[in-house]
């Protein structure tokens, strides 16, 4: 007679076992899909990073890109057919909403560089005339200069639609890497100091401003060197620059001054040679620029003062020759693309 107990131990053991398999193909199956889930939403998550580095870089005079080029559809109202030449057509944006004629269009021409930054334009390569140019504004002046509209205001709508339109923007940036493959880019342009705007210059000078750059201790200060009664700082102005170090300092008579004479400087060719150096290991260059090398189109240097301990030790002096040093902002040691850093920036009456 068959032992019951043995039997009744056998298919016990046998129920335990394939439990155990059951169980363990439970949780091999709810950690695939937790891999899974953990998986997705890391991804969801560089995509808000992302979309948010997108809507911070516009703000800092970060250069226009593919997917500005979205909003500014939207924006204006009008298709933009983006061309790599005058007759090769890349791709035409819509936005759906457009109401107005398909007809409407608004063509820009794209550059690639040799880098990941390149440069827009109308069509033939022309640059716009009689449109303001900020600091990497070459994509805002293009469609301003047929819509309109002003380059500031349209970087600002563009800051505006983004912001306020997040979710969209994620899906867009979410079908661009999907659909990318290496045949499609962003289409970055315009991280470049174009040379068109003494505004552009003024931005350059702001962004320097009290902060460190690579490799240095001592705060970028060429605000220092142009007079600003209503300047709060202690570096802001030469006043409180000179108050502050209780020492003598020269500075141009305004920061308009200022700004029109760093247009010229950091579009010469001296400053020029001293970028590309900083670009293959310098870390600090002086350059030097008389009254005869900034002689451009009959422009005439603005005039000087020296001041000590806050207020103005001389009266107004021609300005002979001006110092700019230039380094590297923190974190772009060897980038070609980012913006120079201003050091100092100051006038001399005596060279």
């Amino acid at each position: 007679m068959p032992n019951i107990r043995k039997i009744k131990s056998f298919s016990d053991n046998d129920d335990s076992q394939n439990q155990i398999q059951r169980d363990r193909k439970m949780r091999e199956n709810r950690k695939r899909s937790n891999d899974k889930y953990q998986n997705i939403k890391n991804k969801q998550l560089c995509k808000i990073k992302l979309a948010k580095y997108i809507v911070n870089d516009l703000k800092n005079y970060g250069p226009g890109n593919l997917l500005h080029v979205y909003a500014l559809s939207t924006i204006t109202g009008k298709s933009i057919r983006i061309w790599r030449s005058k007759d090769s057509l890349c791709e035409t944006i819509d936005d759906p909403t457009n109401q107005r004629s398909t007809k409407d269009f608004i063509d820009v021409e794209y550059h690639k560089q040799s880098n990941l930054t390149g440069h827009w334009t109308l069509l033939n390569n022309i640059d716009p005339i009689n449109v303001e140019l900020d600091l990497n504004a070459c994509l805002f002046a293009v469609i301003a200069a047929q819509s309109g509209e002003s380059t500031d205001d349209l970087r600002n709508n563009t800051i505006d639609f983004l912001t306020n339109n997040s979710k969209r923007l994620i899906d867009q940036i979410d079908k661009f890497l999907s659909s990318n493959n290496n045949a499609k880019q962003l289409m970055i342009g315009g991280a470049r100091y174009i040379g068109t705007s003494p505004r552009a210059a003024g931005i350059i000078l702001d962004r320097s401003q009290n902060v460190l750059c690579h490799d240095c201790r001592a705060l970028g200060h060429p605000r220092g060197h142009a007079s600003d009664r209503f300047a709060t700082g202690p570096e802001d102005s030469v006043e409180n620059y000179s108050r502050t170090t209780h020492s003598r300092k020269s500075g141009f008579l305004s920061r308009t001054d200022q700004n029109n004479v760093a247009h010229l400087v950091l579009s010469h060719a001296k400053a020029r040679r001293a970028m590309e150096e900083l670009n293959t290991g310098a870390t600090s260059i002086a350059v030097e620029l008389s009254r005869r090398d900034l002689q451009t189109n009959h422009f005439i240097l603005p005039r000087m003062k020296e001041f000590y301990n806050g207020t103005a030790d001389s009266e107004e002096l021609n300005t002979n020759c001006v110092i700019i040093v230039l380094r590297h902002h923190i974190g772009k040691y060897r980038d070609p693309d980012a913006d120079v850093f201003v050091h100092t920036f100051y006038p001399k009456h005596y060279c």
